[in-house]
């Protein structure tokens, strides 16, 4: 916590149990809160969604998406997650926040053969009826209607609820996404529960006498108050 922000990091490692409605897989691990705007990213978990989990990678056609093992180290000045996955690391560096503005980054270290596919996702927590507005002039006001915004109608940042997140060139939003309701054993159906699925792609490729591939990929966002 610093100032009005509250960033939250899990590594929290756990057994998944499929068959049992209520217990939800450890598949998100980062979260933002703003004490005058809310809950700008949300880290909930979910079951059988891995389009909502912040890493998910497709290996022989099954896609994978809960860390393998974890580690977290803190100090005042950064925080860092790292997380293991079959084909890659990952680094999550949070600097402390200032004044109106936090930024975070992933560090990507490929392992081995590159997944099938794999990607990044951050849950933000849109709000319906209000006005989403992107760098390329994009200007939406969120309802019921399905929305996939491509890199070029994003353009590199996203302003709503009182907040800008400047994003990856390659990102693309989906709304609205409904999170799973351990309650029904299925995703919600009300609009106000519904996020937005911001998703970057990992491109790792694999290179000869290189198992481990340092820093293979970047993937930074500011976040600021208006």
């Amino acid at each position: 916590k610093t100032g009005p922000w509250q960033v939250c990091l899990s590594g929290i490692i756990d057994t998944q149990a499929v068959n049992n409605q209520y217990y939800l897989d450890r598949q998100s691990s980062f979260s933002v809160f703003h004490q005058k705007l809310g809950l700008i990213i949300t880290g909930a978990n979910s079951k059988h969604q891995p389009e909502l989990a912040t890493f998910s990678e497709k290996l022989q056609g099954q896609v994978y998406d809960v860390p393998l093992s974890s580690r977290l180290q803190m100090s005042d000045e950064r925080d860092q997650l790292s997380l293991a996955y079959n084909t890659f690391f990952s680094d999550l560096y949070v600097p402390a926040p200032s004044g109106r503005q936090m930024t975070f980054r992933f560090v990507i270290a490929g392992k081995g053969n590159p997944a099938e596919e794999a990607q990044l996702t951050l849950q933000l927590c849109l709000k319906a009826g209000e006005e989403l507005e992107t760098a390329a002039g994009k200007k939406i006001v969120l309802g019921a209607e399905h929305i996939e915004l491509g890199p070029a109608e994003l353009g590199g940042w996203i302003r709503h609820h009182g907040w800008t997140l400047k994003i990856d060139p390659t990102a693309t939003l989906v709304w609205p996404a409904y999170p799973y309701n351990p309650y029904a054993a299925a995703p919600e159906k009300e609009l106000e529960h519904a996020v937005g699925a911001l998703s970057v792609p990992l491109r790792l490729k694999s290179k000869p006498g290189h198992f481990i591939r340092p820093r293979e990929q970047e993937i930074a966002f500011t976040l600021s108050t208006n």
